[in-house]
């Protein structure tokens, strides 16, 4: 099949959606189909696959977060040509009611269109009503729905009633496997590590924390915290824990894909604190693939992740002294966390690409 796999959000900053597209679009790639992936900006893609640039992109406050989307005049006519004239045999648009340009690519559709909903979090609430009311068209053009967790079903289905395929986010567990290299500039082996990994904004949770470190720095000797992420630098993290554990912390900040799984190798404990937002949580698969537990904030994106591979512990959101407690007991008990990382490695098989793309293909095939 062509297949063309449509995102609204820029290709050159990373990000969930972004993620899943490229996981997709490889795996779909190695079962013999040929892939164009349709997004703003450009940046590397997929080996055998295509881009088509969307045109530039502007940042924009969303949920929490800053979405970098198409909005300058003529995005939508490139992504309509692309789309409408490109003679693909399905067209998958991933966040398919985000203007302009996944609106665009399914009005713009003349085959089979698949839409998949990523988003979770009260803060879509308004975006979804507004699409309801902006983009019902676009809507009814869709084929089939997928929703990549409960939590994102259940918004999406609380403002567009429908039948929703719930398919998980993947990873590649060819990529992200145990015994990778360690980091350049990664604290000494032996020294137990924490390893932060997201964007520098606030409802990833990074303050709880910072808050929660200090507790745990004086429980287990030698404790380190590392942290990476697109925004994030020492002069940004630093000041924000206490002057006597600054040189405890050490902020990498951005890690190209190719290092990424050598900072989750190398950890003894990934910790996500996020707050909201988060559907489905990408950065726990990849860290249980890696071989390292997690600890999590208990969202509901969160907590289906955990629940189902059971390859960490969740913490009460937003509380530091709960996130302190249950990472001491981690890194103080050796053999749970080989327990727990044994169950999250056979967990994430579950979310290979493989796996996942096996059942998405038939999606893409008319009833």
């Amino acid at each position: 099949m062509r297949i063309a796999m449509v995102s609204p959000y820029s290709w050159a900053h990373p990000g969930g959606v972004n993620t899943h597209i490229r996981g997709l679009a490889g795996e779909m790639n190695r079962r013999g189909h040929r892939v164009t992936i349709i997004a703003p900006d450009r940046g590397g893609v997929p080996a055998g696959a295509e881009f088509i640039s969307a045109g530039r992109s502007l940042p924009v406050p969303a949920n929490g977060s800053v979405a970098h989307l198409a909005l300058f005049p003529g995005a939508g006519g490139s992504v309509r040509r692309a789309a409408g004239e490109g003679g693909f045999d399905v067209v998958h648009v991933h966040e398919p009611l985000v203007p302009v340009v996944s609106t665009a690519a399914v009005m713009a559709s003349r085959c089979r269109v698949v839409g998949t909903f990523h988003a979770a979090g009260e803060g879509r609430s308004l975006t979804y009503r507004l699409a309801r009311a902006l983009y019902r068209r676009a809507l009814e053009r869709l084929d089939y729905r997928i929703a990549v967790s409960e939590s994102a079903r259940s918004l999406a289905s609380a403002h567009f009633p429908g039948s929703y395929d719930i398919i998980p986010n993947g990873v590649d567990i060819e990529r992200f496997s145990p015994g990778g290299e360690r980091p350049e500039g990664f604290p000494p082996a032996g020294r137990p590590v924490v390893l932060f990994v997201g964007r520098n904004e606030r409802r990833k949770g990074l303050r709880v924390l910072l808050d929660a470190f200090p507790k745990v720095a004086d429980r287990v000797p030698g404790c380190r915290l590392v942290v990476i992420g697109e925004g994030f630098t020492a002069g940004a993290v630093l000041p924000g824990i206490g002057e006597a554990l600054r040189d405890r912390v050490t902020v990498p900040g951005y890690v190209g894909n190719e290092e990424l799984p050598g900072y989750y190798g190398a950890a003894d404990i990934l910790c996500s604190p996020a707050l909201g937002g988060e559907s489905f949580g990408v950065v726990l698969i990849e860290a249980m693939a890696s071989g390292t537990p997690v600890v999590a904030s208990d969202i509901p994106g969160y907590r289906g992740v955990v629940e189902k591979t059971a390859g960490g512990r969740l913490f009460k959101t937003g509380e530091p002294d709960s996130l302190a407690s249950t990472l001491v007991e981690l890194l103080l008990d050796e053999r749970l966390r080989g327990e727990l990382a044994a169950q999250g490695l056979e967990g994430a098989a579950a979310f290979s690409w493989q796996v996942l793309g096996g059942r998405i293909e038939p999606c893409y095939r008319a009833d």
